[in-house]
C-alpha cells in the first residue's frame, strides 16, 4: 500500500511541473506581448493591449503546429480575452480586466 501511495505521488509531482511549466511560459509570453503591444501603441493602456498580447500569445505557444494553428490559436485567445474584458470590465465603459484586478506593468518613459 505504502509503495502504491509513493508511486501516485511521484506522478502527480512529474504532472505538477509539467503544468508549471506550461503556466510559465504561458505568463511570460503573455507579460511580454502585453507590454510590447503598449510600447507599440505609444504607451497607451487600455483593453486592447491584453487582446493584442492575447493574440500573439496564441500564435507563440502554437508556432509549431503550422499557421493554420497559429491563426486559430491567435483568435481563440484573443477572442476569450475580449470575452473575459467584457464580462469582467463592464464593456466599453471604460474599464478593463486589468483594472478590476489591478495589473499594473512597468509604467513606460515619456
Amino acid at each position: 500500500m505504502t509503495k502504491e501511495i509513493q508511486t501516485r505521488i511521484r506522478a502527480w509531482n512529474g504532472h505538477a511541473l509539467t503544468q508549471a511549466g506550461s503556466w510559465a511560459k504561458l505568463s511570460a509570453s503573455f507579460s511580454g506581448f502585453h507590454a510590447l503591444s503598449r510600447v507599440m501603441r505609444g504607451g497607451k493602456e487600455d483593453k486592447w493591449n491584453g487582446i493584442w498580447g492575447s493574440a500573439a500569445t496564441g500564435a507563440y505557444l502554437s508556432r509549431k503546429s503550422g499557421p493554420q494553428a497559429m491563426i486559430s490559436s491567435s483568435a481563440t485567445y484573443a477572442g476569450i480575452t475580449y470575452a473575459l474584458d467584457m464580462f469582467f470590465g463592464g464593456g466599453g465603459k471604460g474599464k478593463s480586466i486589468q483594472d478590476e484586478f489591478g495589473f499594473k506593468d512597468a509604467p513606460v518613459e515619456e
